[in-house]
């Protein structure tokens, strides 16, 4: 699908973002056209860079391992890498150039980062107050515990979500490592940031959206549930140690089945159960996805050549536009490896003076 057809075609985002809940949201955003900047400094890095590499310290260079995560290129494709450091006047100014010329802005940090970066609410809007602010906060601002500085699990044990993860006995029996505190809070801030763009188009003025994710994992709590008859289901092992997700047929017996699964391989416990009219399917790996019947003839897996990494499959969105699946445009960038050209492009800087940023040490690495 070319770029003239995506829907945010034209819309630019400026992404202060890191880990997962607002990289989501700007993966979303930039998978349907729209312009992604997302700004990082050297020192100050999306911590996802080194998801998955945090062996590899002092084993290969720092430049290389914090460009190989794969999580961080599978949330950052289609964006575009900038790097000023905001601790410096001069790099904050020329962020506050890149927020004149922008639609939204994300961030997921701590109540009153931005505010101690010389950002408040009231100085966006006196860059740009058609500017729609997405703040996706651990709590929220007011809240009394709103300092807090948090990670995905522990949102979602305040949430309330944690306290689901039963037995079927209803015996707690710990935490998720997928916790759902971070992917909830970033649809709210994408359909917050589409309706804000929305309203300051018809209006002329933007406003700020927070999002508590705290308060996002509690509207997990008061969703609706099936009623379904009572049935026997579960994860039972087969003989090669890998497990099938079962809803057995009525009255088989799930303590039987266990120890029969046990004695046999996955096809035979797949076509075994559906001939009795149960459902089965195997339990993957993301790896094994990759030849899953359930994904077979998509193209939701992608290959991406990163410069640094090379080849890799990421997965790409699951929507599909006028019937065609949005291309993965561009790996995700490089630290600042876009800087010169988002100054040069988006805010008409001379050379002269992106020579001078260059020198001063605001936008390079020491």
């Amino acid at each position: 699908m070319g770029t003239d057809k995506l829907p945010l075609r034209g819309l630019r985002v400026i992404e202060f973002c890191w880990v997962w809940s607002g990289p989501m949201v700007g993966q979303h955003l930039a998978d349907l056209g729209a312009e992604v900047v997302k700004v990082e400094w050297y020192k100050r890095y999306d911590l996802y860079r080194t998801r998955g590499v945090e062996r590899l310290r002092g084993k290969i260079p720092e430049a290389i391992r914090r460009e190989s995560s794969y999580s961080f290129q599978s949330l950052n494709r289609n964006k575009i890498g900038f790097a000023a450091d905001l601790k410096r006047d001069e790099g904050t100014e020329v962020v506050k150039d890149l927020i004149r010329e922008s639609d939204i802005l994300l961030e997921n940090f701590t109540v009153g980062t931005l505010d101690r970066l010389g950002l408040d609410s009231a100085e966006l809007d006196r860059l740009n107050n058609k500017l729609v602010v997405i703040s996706l906060s651990a709590t929220g601002r007011g809240s009394s515990i709103e300092s807090l500085r948090s990670y995905g699990l522990m949102l979602s044990a305040l949430g309330g979500y944690e306290s689901q993860i039963t037995d079927q006995n209803g015996a707690f029996i710990g935490s998720p490592t997928f916790v759902m505190s971070d992917p909830n809070a970033a649809l709210f801030g994408v359909y917050a940031a589409l309706a804000g763009v929305l309203h300051a188009r018809e209006t002329g003025v933007g406003a700020t959206y927070e999002c508590s994710q705290v308060e996002a994992v509690a509207t997990l709590m008061n969703a609706p549930t099936a009623q379904v008859p009572a049935v026997s289901e579960g994860m039972f092992q087969v003989s090669d140690g890998n497990y099938a997700a079962v809803t057995l047929p009525d009255g088989e017996d799930a303590e039987a089945f266990a120890a029969w699964a046990l004695q046999h391989d996955m096809d035979m416990v797949l076509t075994t159960v559906r001939e009795k009219g149960g459902v089965a399917t195997s339990v993957d790996s993301l790896a094994d996805t990759a030849t899953s019947d359930v994904f077979a003839g998509t193209d939701v897996r992608q290959a991406v050549d990163h410069p640094v990494s090379g080849m890799r499959e990421i997965v790409a969105t699951p929507w599909l536009v006028d019937g065609k699946r949005p291309a993965i445009r561009t790996p995700a960038p490089s630290l600042g490896g876009d800087t010169d050209d988002v100054l040069r492009r988006v805010l008409k800087y001379s050379d002269q003076q992106i020579e001078a940023l260059h020198k001063s040490g605001v936008i390079d690495e020491a």
